[in-house]
């Protein structure tokens, strides 16, 4: 006899769980290459389901200074313009914060049944060699997908 501890259940069939397609989907956009991909992966989903994509650009107070913001709301328009081009129901919002809590509290306050977003983003990409204490304290603290995904009270979908 085995002495691994198993579930009641182990030796029944296997079950597929109902699953209900998404109606409104949050996407996370910053202009990465992942982000990217998070719209592809939006922009096929939606256009199988007919589901409403809510991008998102989140940031944080700093990378406002000296008209950063404004690079935002022109990234999230070019974005949304792309998916709407293809004649999806999309529209962007810019949020100001702490970007995990501004993702899940966006997801939350639009009722979106899923969350799309990259496992890495822009900083990421951008920081190279000179970001080796970066990546220790994001080891320490989490980076935004693991704290969405951690926390989220709905589907998340992680596209790398």
């Amino acid at each position: 006899m085995n002495s691994m501890i198993r579930p009641k259940d182990w030796e029944d069939p296997v079950v597929l769980p109902e699953a209900v397609a998404p109606k409104r989907v949050l996407v996370c956009f910053d202009g990465s290459h992942t982000s990217e991909r998070a719209l592809a992966w939006a922009s096929l989903l939606a256009g199988a389901t007919a589901a409403e994509l809510v991008v998102i650009v989140a940031f944080e107070q700093p990378l406002t200074m000296r008209g950063r913001g404004a690079l935002y709301v022109e990234s999230i328009r070019e974005a949304v313009a792309a998916l709407t081009g293809q004649g999806l129901n999309a529209r962007g919002v810019v949020v100001k914060g702490e970007v995990a809590h501004a993702i899940l509290d966006t997801a939350e306050d639009e009722a979106c049944d899923l969350i799309i977003l990259g496992r890495q983003g822009l900083s990421a990409e951008l920081r190279g060699v000179a970001g080796s204490i970066d990546r220790i304290r994001e080891r320490l603290h989490g980076s935004v997908t693991d704290k969405v995904v951690r926390h989220a009270s709905m589907q998340v979908l992680v596209v790398g």
